[in-house]
């Protein structure tokens, strides 16, 4: 299996047209979905597929994007598709399930197709994309849905031996595998399973619940300035000691969320040309930060560029 079963690649498209030629073939060969970049002229891409078994795949290489979908009822039915991505070079901001997640180089991060999500990659990506369907993860994961929007970090434990098998799985090494492609997708299945099963196990669904609609309230009103747990707590209706407890078994923070929310929004106004009449200040303020500076340092921390450089470079 030396050869992928499909490759496409923006080289060859006209000036201006390699975004469009991108978004149909993901749309078409790997999930429908939305896809942005701040730079339409210079974006590029590649992907090649192999098939492994009841997995598929994704080699992909692509300059700096934003993707992301809403959960529709259809798309919640009992075969959905799960992705899990090895992210080999670049870092991956994610939202999903009420969590706001960085991946690092060597890091993992099983995606649930059925529900929302919100990927963004400023500096663009590498990474391994496998497509599993619902039903044969649960061959090893009998609730898979409880270790998505979970980091498998690639660093410690069973993440780190799953990290380093992703690493040998290279569009060269596979014309070298003498084991069959089902032999080698049920090793990933069962690496998987018990690097990923530890990262979540803390969360019940019930409490899973709870900490969705905390981190809602979170995006919901993270532009308010004195924005607090007690806050937070006082419109769920439980202690603020919970809103703690609640984010620490998801190994997160308040102050990790509020931050992710004021800086997602950030991002979105900075994005859309109808606030280009807003200075990085009133930008600051309507994200509820008290001083542009602060707002100035977080936001270059985040996605590598200062709030008017990454406006410049949107347009």
């Amino acid at each position: 299996m030396s050869q992928p079963e499909q490759a496409w690649n923006t080289r060859r498209t006209p000036p201006g047209r390699a975004l469009s030629y991108w978004k149909d073939v993901i749309r078409q060969n790997l999930l429908d979905m939305n896809i942005a970049s701040r730079d339409e002229r210079g974006f590029r891409g590649h992907i090649a597929k192999y098939s492994f078994g009841p997995l598929k795949a994704n080699f992909i290489s692509v300059s700096e994007q934003r993707v992301w979908r809403a959960g529709t009822p259809q798309s919640r039915s009992s075969d959905g598709v799960f992705h899990l991505i090895h992210v080999r070079k670049g870092v991956q901001i994610a939202e999903h399930q009420g969590r706001k997640l960085t991946v690092e180089e060597g890091s993992c991060l099983l995606l649930d197709c059925r529900s929302s999500f919100d990927l963004n990659f400023p500096q663009g990506v590498d990474a391994l994309v496998f497509e599993i369907r619902r039903d044969w993860l649960q061959g090893w994961l009998p609730a898979p849905e409880a270790a998505a929007a979970c980091i498998i970090d690639g660093t410690s434990s069973w993440g780190a031996t799953l990290s380093s098998a992703l690493n040998n799985l290279t569009p060269s090494s596979i014309a070298r595998l003498e084991l069959s492609p089902t032999v080698i997708a049920e090793q990933i299945a069962v690496l998987l399973a018990l690097a990923a099963v530890p990262q979540c196990s803390t969360l019940t669904s019930h409490k899973r619940s709870l900490l969705r609609r905390v981190t809602e309230i979170v995006r919901e009103r993270c532009q308010e300035p004195d924005l607090d747990p007690a806050a937070v707590a006082a419109a769920m209706g439980f202690s603020r000691r919970y809103v703690h407890v609640l984010l620490a078994a998801a190994g997160t923070t308040f102050s990790d969320e509020l931050y992710a929310a004021r800086l997602s929004r950030a991002e979105r106004l900075l994005s859309d040309m109808r606030y280009d009449d807003w200075g990085v200040a009133e930008v600051a303020w309507r994200c509820g930060f008290h001083e542009p500076s602060h707002f100035t340092r977080r936001f270059r921390a985040r996605y590598g560029l200062a709030p008017t450089a990454f406006r410049y470079q949107r347009n």
